[in-house]
């Protein structure tokens, strides 16, 4: 069943509160936001399906998949509501360009982010046991248990998000 434009956005602005996220570099959502979040693309998904021309429920949809961090999807869905508006205003350009440089950071990260989530949660865990050796150890050690595909990036990408020891990938890449 089709939900109208306002109650979709009611819950994208409900899961958005629960999210525990800046709208700078963003980070994976608070657990509680994600059924929210989950709802609100799935029905947004399918209202534009039906509304096709609706450039306010494309703009919504590229919310919901910014804030579960579909950077492409949320370019595409931007890209698609400024086209139907006829209009470029300063905001959707600035939008546009954060999302870019976003989608770039996570391509350079190699993680999707269900694995920095993953990272972060085993360095908690043993950097609460063990404390920090100011070395990557631990990440190294994650990388390597989940085969992560080519870890040499992803560790260079860490390094170049302040990431040189595991408190400091915690503290610095997962947390930010």
């Amino acid at each position: 069943m089709i939900q109208d434009l306002e109650e979709l956005q009611r819950i994208l602005v409900e899961g958005q509160r629960r999210s525990m996220q800046g709208s700078y570099q963003r980070r994976s959502p608070a657990k509680a936001a994600i059924p929210f979040l989950l709802e609100a693309r799935s029905g947004l998904k399918t209202y534009v399906e039906v509304n096709g021309q609706d450039a306010k429920a494309w703009r919504s949809l590229s919310q919901a998949e910014e804030c579960l961090l579909n950077y492409s999807a949320a370019l595409d869905c931007l890209e698609r509501a400024m086209n139907l508006s006829g209009q470029r205003d300063k905001k959707d350009l600035r939008r546009l360009a954060l999302l870019k440089e976003y989608e770039a950071d996570w391509k350079d990260l190699n993680l999707t982010p269900a694995q920095l989530q993953a990272l972060g949660d085993h360095l908690n865990q043993k950097l609460l046991e063990e404390g920090c050796d100011h070395t990557l150890r631990c990440t190294q050690e994650w990388l390597k248990a989940l085969s992560i595909a080519k870890p040499k990036s992803v560790m260079d990408a860490l390094r170049n998000r302040g990431g040189y020891c595991d408190c400091e990938v915690l503290n610095n890449v997962v947390s930010r």
